[in-house]
C-alpha cells in the first residue's frame, strides 16, 4: 500500500535523521495519523487508480463474481476539480496608497509574483483532481535559477509529523525520488515551524531495493540535488512555506484527525454497489446474446484435422454444441432469452443519484437526468444549492492555499533578491454561475440601474470586477466619448456668420430688417375719417 510503505520508509529514516540524544526521543518521533486514517489514504489511492479491493476481473483465478469498474472515483474528483476552477479569475497588483479607492498600480515585486505564480495554472486542473481524490494537497514554491517553481504533493504522499492547535501542519516531511540505472535516490525534505521561523532540513538516501529507503549519503554527492543546502532557517516566515489545500468536508474516517478526506470518501460503499450493479447489467447483456444449440451430429470435421468439429462459418459465439435428444425435433435450437435490463438500469441510476447526493454533485452529473423524477423550480434550486455549497467551500479552501503559497514566494523573492521589495495585493474572483444565471442577473441589474435603484459604479464593480476607482474612471471615459460623439454630429459654425433676432424697436428705427438687410423707411399718413 502506497502510504503504508511511505510511512515505513520515512519512519526508519527518521531514526537516521534525528541526533540520537536518546532512544526514547527517537522513538517518539512518529506520525500522528491513526491506522484508520492511513488505511483510508491507501484505499482512496486504489479507488482513484481503478484498483479498488472489490474489483474482480474476469481472468482472475478466484471464484468470486466478476466485478468491473465504472471508474466513478476519478470521474467524481475530476468533475469537482473542474467546477472549482472553471471560472477563476485572479490578479496580483500593487497599490499606490492605502486609500481603498486609489487606483492600483503595479510594481516590480507584484509583477514578478504575478508572472511566476501564473505557472501554477499550467498543471492546476490535473493536480487539483488528484488532490480532491487524496483529501488534499500541498503547493510548495521553491527558488531556482532566478525564478520560482512549484512542487505538488498529494496527501497520500505526505508524512505529517505534528499539527498545530488550528489543525495546520507545523512539522511535515516531503519525499522526492529519482532513479539512475539500478540506483534509487530518495530525498526527504522536512519543514518544521519553530516560533516565527521555519527550519528546512534535507537528507539524501541511496538504495538498490525499492522496498527500502537505503543508506544515507551526503546531499552534495547526488548530482541532481548537489546545489541544495542541508539546512536552512527562514526567519519571520509567518507560517509554513507552502500552501495546503484540504477538501472542505468533515473527516468521518477519524474525527480527531486534522487531515482532509477524499471527495468520494462518504460514497465509498455506494460506489462499490454501483460497480457490482453495473457488472450485473453487463452480464445480463452477455448472457442474453443470441445463440444456437447444435447437436454434435450437425457439426463437421475441422479442416485442420486433429479430430475437432466445427460449425458453418458464422460468428464464433453463435453456435454451442449440446446433446439434443428430443426425438424428431430439429438438430438446431435457437437460444434468445428476453433481456431484463430495465430493472437493472433503474437500480443503477438510483445508486448513481445517491452518489451524487453524498459527493455534493448536482443531479444529472453522473446519473441519467431524464430518468429522474420531475421537480419544481424550487426543488431544482435546492439541488443546485447543494452543489454550489460544495464547490464554494472548496474554492475558499483553495484560495487559502494559494495565498499561503504566494506569501512563501514573497519570502523567497526577498531572501534571494529575485525582485525589488514592494507591497502587493492578491485578488480572486471565483464566480457563482453554478447557482446563478448570469444573463438573468445581468438583465435584472440593468433594470435596477434604469430605475435609479442601483448606481452605475456599483453595477460595474459587481459585473466587471472593478474597484471603485476603476469603475469611476471607466464611467468618465464613457461620458467623454459620448460628448465627443455628440459634438461630431453638429457641423462647424463660425460665430460671425450667425444672425441673431432683433431685441427691440431700435433695429426697426435704423431700417434694419430682422433678416439683416436694409429696407427703405416707411411712413404712415393718417386716414381722413369718412362721413
Amino acid at each position: 500500500m502506497l502510504f503504508s510503505r511511505l510511512y515505513e520508509f520515512i519512519r526508519r529514516a527518521l531514526h537516521k535523521m534525528i541526533p540520537y540524544e536518546s532512544i526514547q526521543n527517537v522513538e517518539n518521533i512518529d506520525t500522528p495519523l491513526s491506522t484508520d486514517m492511513i488505511n483510508a489514504l491507501d484505499e482512496w489511492y486504489k479507488m482513484y487508480t481503478n484498483q479498488a479491493t472489490w474489483l474482480n476481473p474476469e481472468n482472475s483465478d478466484n471464484e468470486k463474481e466478476t466485478v468491473k469498474s465504472l471508474n466513478l472515483p476519478s470521474f467524481i474528483a475530476s468533475e469537482i476539480a473542474r467546477q472549482i476552477i472553471i471560472e477563476l479569475n485572479w490578479d496580483i497588483t500593487g497599490k499606490a496608497s492605502d486609500d481603498e479607492n486609489a487606483e492600483e498600480e503595479s510594481n516590480p515585486r507584484a509583477e514578478f509574483l504575478k508572472e511566476e505564480f501564473s505557472k501554477v495554472f499550467n498543471d492546476l486542473r490535473q493536480k487539483l483532481e488528484q488532490g480532491c481524490a487524496a483529501g488534499g494537497m500541498t503547493l510548495r514554491p521553491y527558488p531556482k535559477n532566478g525564478h520560482i517553481y512549484f512542487a505538488w504533493t498529494c496527501d497520500w504522499s505526505l508524512y505529517p509529523v505534528a499539527f498545530g492547535s488550528n489543525g495546520e501542519m507545523i512539522d511535515v516531511i516531503f519525499r522526492d525520488t529519482y532513479t539512475e540505472g539500478k540506483t534509487i535516490y530518495t530525498r526527504l525534505e522536512r519543514h518544521t515551524v519553530d516560533g516565527d521561523n521555519v527550519v528546512i532540513t534535507q537528507r539524501a538516501f541511496k538504495s538498490t531495493n525499492r522496498e527500502s529507503i537505503g543508506t544515507e549519503v551526503p546531499l552534495k554527492t547526488v548530482p541532481l540535488w548537489s546545489d541544495l543546502e542541508e539546512k536552512a532557517i527562514v526567519n519571520d516566515a509567518e507560517g509554513q512555506l507552502f500552501g495546503w489545500y484540504k477538501v472542505a468536508s468533515a473527516n468521518s474516517v477519524d474525527v480527531e484527525s486534522p487531515m482532509g478526506t477524499s471527495v468520494y470518501a462518504k460514497a465509498r460503499d455506494l460506489i462499490k454497489e454501483a460497480d457490482r450493479q453495473y457488472s450485473r447489467l453487463l452480464w445480463e447483456y452477455e448472457g442474453s446474446e443470441l445463440a444456437i444449440d447444435v447437436d454434435p451430429t450437425a457439426l463437421r470435421p475441422n479442416k485442420t484435422g486433429g479430430g475437432k468439429m466445427e460449425t458453418p462459418k458464422l460468428n464464433k459465439r453463435l453456435f454451442r454444441a449440446v446433446d439434443i435428444d428430443k426425438g424428431d425435433r430439429d438438430l438446431y435450437q435457437v437460444f434468445s432469452p428476453q433481456i431484463r435490463d430495465a430493472n437493472l438500469v433503474n437500480g443503477l441510476n438510483q445508486l448513481l443519484m445517491r452518489i451524487e447526493d453524498l459527493t455534493g454533485l448536482s443531479r444529472g452529473t453522473i446519473a441519467d437526468a431524464n430518468a429522474a423524477e420531475a421537480r419544481t423550480a424550487t426543488e431544482m434550486r435546492i439541488l443546485k444549492q447543494r452543489s454550489y455549497a460544495t464547490i464554494s467551500d472548496n474554492q475558499k479552501a483553495l484560495e487559502t492555499c494559494f495565498r499561503d503559497a504566494i506569501r512563501a514566494m514573497d519570502k523567497f523573492a526577498t531572501i534571494y533578491n529575485l525582485a525589488p521589495e514592494g507591497d502587493y495585493d492578491v485578488s480572486f474572483d471565483w464566480d457563482d454561475s453554478i447557482l446563478v444565471d448570469k444573463s438573468q442577473e445581468l438583465n435584472e441589474d440593468l433594470a435596477l440601474v434604469s430605475s435609479s435603484l442601483m448606481g452605475k459604479v456599483e453595477f460595474r464593480q459587481k459585473h466587471f470586477g472593478e474597484t471603485r476607482a476603476q469603475a469611476e474612471a471607466a464611467l468618465q471615459d464613457i461620458m467623454k466619448e459620448t460628448v465627443d460623439s455628440m459634438q461630431a454630429l453638429v457641423p462647424n459654425i463660425n460665430p460671425d456668420d450667425v444672425n441673431t433676432p432683433p431685441t427691440g424697436d431700435e433695429d426697426e428705427i435704423k431700417g434694419v430688417s430682422p433678416a439683416g438687410g436694409s429696407q427703405p423707411k416707411q411712413t404712415t399718413t393718417p386716414t381722413k375719417p369718412t362721413a
